[in-house]
C-alpha cells in the first residue's frame, strides 16, 4: 500500500475514533447535566411545603425539560377523599372543565398504577380491556404518558403528559428523568399534605389559629421590606349561638363547613382564610389595600347571605358580620394592634345591626 493511501486511512480511522470519543463524552457531560438539574429540583421539591407552588414546579419541571404542549397533575387532595382530580394543568384552553375528570382510588387503572409505577405509554395501557373505562374518562387530556407518583406505599398522584412541541419521540433517558422525578414529587406531595394537615382546621379545611398568627406576623414584615399594603378581615357569623339552639349542633357544623368553603372560593391563592375560633373567621389579605379589602368582604357577606345551606326539611340562611382594617406600621406596633383594630370594626358591625362591613380607617 502507497504510503500516501496509508496514511489517509490512518487519518480517518483516527478522526473517526476521535468522533466517537467527542459523542461519548457529550454523552456523560448531558448524563452529568441531568443529574444536577435532578439533584438541584430533587432539593428544590423537598425543602417546599406550600402545596400549590409545589405542584406548580413539578408541572412546570416536566414541560421545561421535555418541551410538552400539555401536563396535569393529578392528586387525592387529602388522605380522607377517596377521589383523585385534576388540580393543576396547562396546554388547555379555557373551556376545559377540569372538574369532568375524577378517578376513584379503587379504580382499575390507579391500581394497576399502583403495583407497577412506572412511566406507561397511554397506548399501550388501552391495550388492557380492564383499564380502558378510566383511560376513556382521561382520553380528553390527549394523553401520550402517565407518570405514577408512588411514596411508600401510598399512590399520591399521578403526572399525564401530551406529546413534545417537537413532534419527537420521548426518549429512553427523558423516560428516566420523568421516573426520578416522580419519586421526588411524590415525597414531598407526602410531606406538604402532612404539614397542611397539621396547619388545617380539621372541620372547615381553613388554616388554623395558630397558623394565621404566624402568618399574619410574616405578612407584617414583607409589608415593611416591600412597602406594599396588607389588609386583615375578621368576621363571625351572626346569631349563631341561637342558630345552634335552634337547629342544633350538627346542623351548625354543616353551616360552618359551608361558609368555609365559600370563604375559600372567593379568595385568592395568595390570600390566608382561617378559622379564628369558634364561628369567627379572620383573612389575611397580602398586597391589598383598604379599598380592595372592603370590596372582598362585600362580597363574602353577599354571598354567605345569598347561599342556601342544606336543611333537613327546607335551605337555611345566615348571615356575617366583617370589620376589615390595613395595615399600618405607624400605630399598628405589632400583630395585636391590626386584629384588634379589625375586631373592632366587626363589632361596630354588629352593634349597627348585623350584616353588614365595616372598616377601621386608622
Amino acid at each position: 500500500m502507497p504510503e500516501k493511501d496509508f496514511d489517509e486511512k490512518n487519518n480517518s480511522f483516527a478522526a473517526g475514533n476521535m468522533s466517537m470519543y467527542e459523542r461519548k463524552v457529550q454523552e456523560h457531560e448531558r448524563k452529568i447535566y441531568d443529574l444536577k438539574n435532578l439533584i438541584n429540583l430533587g432539593i428544590s421539591l423537598s425543602s417546599n411545603l406550600d402545596f400549590e407552588s409545589l405542584v406548580e414546579s413539578i408541572l412546570y419541571s416536566c414541560i421545561g425539560q421535555l418541551f410538552l404542549d400539555k401536563v396535569v397533575i393529578l392528586l387525592q387532595v387529602d388522605i380522607d377523599v377517596d377521589n383523585y382530580y385534576i388540580h393543576m394543568a396547562k396546554g388547555y384552553d379555557e373551556e376545559f372543565n377540569r372538574d369532568r375528570i375524577i378517578l376513584k382510588s379503587d379504580s382499575p387503572l390507579l391500581k394497576a398504577l399502583s403495583e407497577n409505577p412506572f412511566p406507561s405509554l397511554f397506548d399501550e395501557l388501552m391495550q388492557n380491556s380492564d383499564l380502558t373505562g378510566d383511560l376513556n374518562e382521561l382520553s380528553m387530556l390527549q394523553p401520550n404518558l402517565i407518570v405514577p407518583m408512588k411514596s411508600k406505599n401510598s399512590l399520591n398522584g399521578l403526572i399525564i403528559l401530551g406529546s413534545k412541541l417537537t413532534g419527537e419521540s420521548i426518549t429512553y433517558s427523558e423516560i428516566e428523568f420523568l421516573q426520578d422525578l416522580a419519586k421526588f414529587a411524590a415525597i414531598a406531595v407526602e410531606n406538604s399534605r402532612l404539614y397542611r394537615m397539621a396547619t388545617l382546621d380539621r372541620m372547615t379545611r381553613l388554616f388554623i389559629h395558630h397558623y394565621f398568627q404566624e402568618r399574619l406576623v410574616e405578612e407584617i414584615k414583607r409589608s415593611n421590606r416591600g412597602k406594599t399594603p396588607l389588609t386583615i378581615i375578621m368576621s363571625d357569623i351572626d346569631h349563631f349561638k341561637k342558630f345552634n339552639d335552634t337547629y342544633g349542633h350538627q346542623q351548625g357544623d354543616i353551616v360552618l363547613k359551608e361558609a368555609a368553603r365559600l370563604f375559600r372560593n372567593n379568595t385568592r391563592s395568595i390570600d390566608i382564610p382561617a378559622r379564628y375560633g369558634g364561628e369567627e373567621f379572620a383573612i389575611i389579605l397580602p398586597e391589598t389595600d383598604l379599598t380592595a379589602g372592603i370590596n372582598i368582604a362585600k362580597r363574602l357577606r353577599q354571598v354567605i347571605e345569598e347561599h342556601e345551606f342544606p336543611g333537613q326539611d327546607t335551605p337555611l340562611h345566615v348571615t356575617i358580620s366583617l370589620g376589615v382594617a390595613m395595615y399600618n406600621p405607624e400605630i399598628d406596633f405589632d400583630k395585636k394592634d391590626l386584629i384588634g383594630r379589625a375586631d373592632s370594626a366587626m363589632y361596630k358591625a354588629k352593634e349597627s345591626g348585623r350584616n353588614k362591613v365595616v372598616a377601621h380607617k386608622g
